[in-house]
């Protein structure tokens, strides 16, 4: 994995942990699968209440948090069965072993459609900031490892393609392409990534019922987006 200098912040930061903490539980409590109310139109909301240095510090930590659960819950899966888990791969994971598994609310309070997606939103916003207040390297390798995750239960994990769930594809995407478009240098793309990249499938998204309301196609889309 290649190294990166943390840059400088153009301005300086502004961060108060206890405030941060703060902010985590406020966040946790008022948003997520337990409240009522469309996801998408929580997480809107959601990226009004993440301002400034300490709100973007709590977008980084979804993201870290939700890709370290969720490597630790496929562990655990893939344990039982004897196998290892390559976080720079699911997507061979899933050919190989037939686990299933999708990201929903997490243990830590994270729910993907509504805490991750605006954080990916907050993120994307500022990404130099963002990628000030943490490892750079880490915060891009994670949201890949994310849209590994999905993609692949997708394909191969038999995960329905949601709405919601396309929204959050999208949105890894677009935070992705914005973090390595401002590294110099950006670290080779995982070979997960690379395979879906090379894929042209169109998945069809489906609404509660069942019905067709749209299609995705991830391979073209990030081609296009990280193939410049």
């Amino acid at each position: 994995m290649r190294w990166f200098r943390r840059k400088s912040a153009d301005r300086p930061l502004t961060v108060d942990p206890a405030r941060q903490e703060a902010l985590v539980a406020d966040v946790r409590r008022r948003f997520g699968g337990h409240v009522p109310g469309r996801f998408q139109e929580q997480a809107g909301a959601l990226v009004q209440l993440l301002g400034g240095d300490d709100g973007l510090a709590v977008a980084d930590r979804i993201v870290h948090e939700t890709a370290e659960r969720a490597r630790t819950d496929l562990l655990a899966q893939a344990a039982t069965r004897g196998y290892g888990v390559d976080r720079r791969n699911y997507r061979s994971m899933y050919q190989q072993t037939g686990l299933q598994y999708q990201l929903t609310e997490q243990s830590a309070g994270w729910h993907p459609y509504v805490h991750l997606v605006a954080a990916l939103a907050v993120i994307e916003a500022d990404v130099k900031r963002a990628m000030v207040l943490t490892d750079p390297n880490w915060l891009l390798v994670h949201t890949l490892e994310l849209l590994d995750l999905t993609v692949s239960g997708w394909e191969f994990g038999r995960v329905p393609v949601s709405a919601d769930a396309a929204d959050l594809a999208t949105r890894l995407i677009a935070a992705a392409t914005r973090m390595r478009l401002t590294e110099d240098e950006p670290p080779a793309l995982p070979p997960g990534i690379r395979e879906v990249m090379r894929s042209n499938r169109t998945l069809n998204v489906l609404d509660q019922s069942g019905a067709v309301i749209g299609a995705i196609n991830v391979g073209a889309e990030t081609r296009r987006s990280f193939l410049i």
